[in-house]
């Protein structure tokens, strides 16, 4: 018994792992592409956009609908750990500030 438990400890390491290994490759490419990565923790490089000429300035370092949303979201979190709102007025809010709703 104690070796189906090992074995399956085992798989779920070496899965966990293959599956962060296949996400870095995944946004390494993203970004030698010039698109946003899939983690959305790094930046988009511009050369990769435009490779004839200058990119334009508002495309450069263009947030994220998410990103943009950060602080405010930040800002509802503390007000829903806080108990000042329930956990349905949270979705609410939380839906309404990224734009889901």
């Amino acid at each position: 018994m104690i070796w189906i438990m090992v074995g399956a400890w085992l798989f779920c390491l070496v899965s966990f792992c293959a599956v962060g290994v296949g996400c870095r490759i995944a946004c390494r490419k993203r970004q030698i592409r010039g698109k946003t990565c899939i983690c959305g923790r790094h930046d988009v490089k511009t050369a990769a956009l435009s490779p004839r000429g200058p990119v334009p300035a508002a495309l450069e370092g263009r947030p994220s609908r998410l990103r943009a949303a950060e602080t405010r979201v930040r800002a509802l979190q503390r007000r829903y750990v806080d108990g000042r709102l329930s956990m349905e007025q949270y979705e609410t809010e939380l839906d309404r500030l990224v734009g889901l709703a």
